[in-house]
């Protein structure tokens, strides 16, 4: 079930200076501009992984599932590749959960927006 969501590419996460306190480090390097693409296609989530619930309860049970190794007679080759998929989930789900964390605070910023000049 695991092998049939697809693998993401993950932006690089954003280096925060300690110095500069609520400031974004500079960039390395400095990348020319790029023209604007098309949007890309929405990210093709298996039906079964929607909701991210889903995917963190199906990681909890491959997890229970390995742990009783022992007893459904898995080999070493098997749990070696069950490892690599619940490394892959457990990055998916950090990147699902903040991208409806930002999602949330864009809806927060646009109705603050939205109050604001209503009042006005």
């Amino acid at each position: 079930m695991l092998l049939d969501y697809p693998e993401r590419e993950y932006p690089e996460m954003e280096v925060f200076d300690p110095k500069n306190k609520g400031k974004k480090a500079p960039p390395k390097k400095e990348e020319p501009k790029k023209k604007k693409k098309k949007k890309e296609p929405p990210f093709p989530t298996p039906d079964w992984a929607l909701e991210l619930d889903a995917v963190v309860a199906q990681v909890r049970n491959m997890e229970s599932l390995l742990a009783d190794a022992e007893n459904l007679h898995l080999t070493p080759e098997f749990m070696q590749k069950v490892n690599g998929q619940l490394a892959r989930f457990k990055k998916e789900i950090m990147f699902r959960k903040a991208q409806e964390e930002e999602a949330r605070l864009e809806a927060e910023a646009k109705a603050a927006a939205k109050k604001k000049s209503a009042k006005k």
